[in-house]
């Protein structure tokens, strides 16, 4: 049984680590690995008693060890080395009782504990990226592009790839670029596409689909605002569709500032009346986003988008909800033009947002369009495949040894 110590730099109970780490680890220890799992949970979210409880049950049914240690946010760069620091002696206090195959390191933070943490306990080296970090913090508005914090973290992530025994990417064009880098290349290091992927056991595909009135579009937003998620040209997309159709209406379901998101709405010119906000359990999500016509992710247009893959994506396609998003997003764009799951809109002009609108009521004309994004989510986005190309790469590093 090959034994693996997965580290990420989100918390297991938070939404992130509810969609993407906890079903992922629960199926590779299904296939066949033992793994150890190292969290940094807010101290929030540790205080959730009944929450805890429970995810740490779950856990040791599917025979995962859990470690969840505290996450600091502030002040920033020390919190965060303090962090990086205690993942890594954790990690090798760890290894005195269980000896370590894999150190499978996930997101930009977690893989700078598994460059370091992997050599020092003789295990290899999976770095699974999570987008292009320091390219998304420019993107953000984080960091100023090529400033002295930028290039930093480029070269990190750079060493990252370099020292990798393994590497997870989001889409293919971020495994074309990464691939590029000359030592990656040299070794003929493997690169393995694992996108965002979704549990189809639970955003299952609805037997019935409610009835709309044919006057009324009811769209939908779920996850994270601010920062590359520009929710007020969301808002400017929603206030031109209302031009055309009065009765169209916006949910957003996000555990983010309301304050931020009226404003970012307001920005927009969105009308308060239009749209409204709920916080919903991850469990609960796939039963709300069936009452809902078609789903949006809008991000910046950077040097990012193209190594990101938006878990919003894969659970609206997996529902039967097909996607309004911003161009070059991961490989979306193929995706949507391809297999007719979506739209695309070119442009932050009202003129653009009204040609993809009227391309959106086309589109939800087509009795096929709701199996369409279901078999969309199966192609791209389903866990078991995902897992599974992990699996193999487990297998194939351990076999080098």
């Amino acid at each position: 049984m090959i034994k693996v110590l997965y580290l990420a730099y989100w918390g297991a109970l938070e939404p992130l680590g509810q969609s993407l780490v906890v079903p992922a680890v629960i199926r590779l220890a299904r296939m066949g690995a033992e793994i150890t799992l190292v969290t940094f949970e807010k101290p929030s979210d540790l205080a959730k008693e009944k929450e805890v409880k429970h995810l740490q049950l779950m856990l040791k049914d599917a025979g995962i060890r859990w470690i969840a240690l505290q996450y600091h946010k502030r002040p920033r760069l020390p919190a965060t080395a303090f962090d990086v620091a205690h993942g890594i002696a954790r990690g090798i206090q760890t290894r005195i009782n269980k000896r370590f195959d894999i150190v499978h390191a996930r997101t930009y933070l977690g893989g700078l504990v598994g460059l370091f943490l992997a050599p020092l306990i003789g295990a290899k080296f999976v770095y699974h990226n999570e987008g292009f970090y320091p390219d998304e913090q420019v993107d953000g508005g984080i960091l100023a592009k090529d400033s002295r914090m930028h290039r930093a973290a480029n070269r990190l992530e750079n060493l990252m790839y370099s020292r990798a025994d393994g590497i997870i990417a989001l889409s293919f064009r971020a495994k074309a670029i990464i691939e590029t880098i000359p030592k990656v290349s040299r070794k003929k290091t493997p690169v393995i596409v694992v996108p965002s992927c979704v549990d189809l056991e639970r955003f299952k595909f609805p037997a019935t689909k409610p009835k709309f009135s044919e006057d009324e579009v009811k769209l939908v937003y779920i996850g994270s605002v601010g920062d590359r998620y520009i929710t007020d040209k969301m808002g400017a997309f929603v206030a031109a569709a209302q031009k055309t159709d009065p009765k169209v209406k916006l949910q957003i379901y996000s555990k983010a500032d309301t304050g931020l998101i009226t404003t970012m709405l307001d920005a927009g010119g969105l009308k308060r009346e239009v749209w409204t906000l709920n916080a919903v359990a991850y469990n609960e999500m796939p039963s709300y986003l069936v009452n809902h016509q078609a789903g949006l992710s809008f991000l910046t247009q950077g040097i990012s988008e193209h190594a990101c893959s938006p878990t919003k994506i894969g659970e609206y396609w997996a529902v039967g909800l097909p996607v309004i998003t911003t161009p070059n997003v991961s490989d979306t764009d193929e995706i949507i033009r391809r297999e007719r799951v979506g739209v695309i809109i070119e442009e932050h002009k009202e003129e653009f947002y009204l040609k993809a609108y009227a391309e959106l009521q086309q589109l939800l004309k087509d009795p096929g369009l709701s199996l369409r994004c279901r078999r969309a989510a199966e192609n791209h986005y389903a866990l078991n495949a995902g897992c599974e190309r992990q699996s193999a790469l487990y297998k194939n590093l351990v076999k080098r040894n």
